[in-house]
């Protein structure tokens, strides 16, 4: 009676097979890519809307610097009434003790060079519409509420 099955050799070279289109395709399959788009889409929506909230819950006047598609958000120290410096000082992000966060690799954000400043009352010195890389949406500032969509 034959046995059936595969044999020694046949099972190491199928393994071989599989070991280098795994080394050759899967680099290629850039699966992780809408993903990093869509997750700093996020950050940068929760960023902004962050600004406006602070800006009116510190009655001070804060900014989003967008440089390249990093982003850093800054307060001022003086307040409405006068008081304190007309410094900037970094504004800590929630989750975190900085102020600033880049995007991952191959994301992009356009305009690439800006500035949002929110005023004390949450409104932004002008609209903005920023575009992520990829497709994966554009981000709203209203230009009378200082509302991110």
């Amino acid at each position: 009676m034959a046995q059936r099955g595969f044999t020694l050799v046949e099972l190491v070279m199928t393994l071989m097979i599989i070991g280098i289109l795994a080394i050759v395709a899967l680099p290629r399959l850039d699966l992780l890519r809408g993903w990093d788009e869509i997750g700093y889409r996020d950050r940068v929506r929760a960023t902004l809307e962050y600004a406006r909230k602070a800006a009116v819950a510190q009655r001070r006047t804060v900014r989003v610097t967008i440089v390249g598609s990093g982003l850093t958000v800054e307060v001022q120290r003086q307040t409405p009434e006068g008081e304190g410096g007309s410094a900037w000082a970094p504004l800590n992000l929630p989750g975190g003790n900085n102020n600033a966060f880049a995007a991952p690799g191959g994301v992009s954000l356009a305009p690439a060079d800006d500035v949002v400043t929110f005023s004390a009352l949450g409104r932004p010195d002008a609209g903005r519409v920023f575009t992520v890389s990829g497709g994966v949406g554009t981000i709203t500032v209203e230009a009378e509420t200082g509302h991110v969509r």
